[in-house]
């Protein structure tokens, strides 16, 4: 019997909730963000065995700012408990460095609207962007 074994190492992205009330910090008001875990997994025949690195994102659907939070709230959230989001708790991404296609925009780093990855300066507010 001939068998051939198929395994890998991915990463993935799994939108886990949409979170109201969360005070963002480029925006300067209370918006809607969504909670994202980030995670490299091992498969074997497309079944993930097991987990590791695993981050919580959350994304203002404003201005599309993204911010980390800690593992223990994130995974709380995940099993459903009614954790509260500060904004102490949201850390801010530099999302120009970030090497992950998902969370990859091209933004102004001062006030956080898109801009087109051609622009040297940004239209809306005049900062460099390169």
């Amino acid at each position: 019997m001939f068998f051939i074994g198929i395994f890998g190492v991915e990463n993935k992205n799994k939108e886990i909730k949409i979170l109201d009330n969360i005070s963002c910090k480029i925006c300067k008001g209370t918006v809607t963000g969504k909670l994202i875990k980030n995670y490299n997994f091992f498969h074997f025949f497309f079944i993930p065995l097991f987990k590791w690195n695993e981050t919580y994102y959350v994304k203002c659907t404003g201005c599309k700012s993204l911010y980390t939070i800690s593992k223990d709230k994130g995974k709380a959230i995940e099993n459903g408990e009614n954790i509260e989001i500060t904004y102490l708790d949201l850390q801010e991404v530099n999302i120009q460095y970030n090497s992950n296609d998902y969370f990859r925009e091209n933004r102004c780093l001062r006030c956080g609207r898109e801009i087109d990855s051609n622009f040297t300066y940004c239209p809306h507010c005049g900062e460099r962007s390169k």
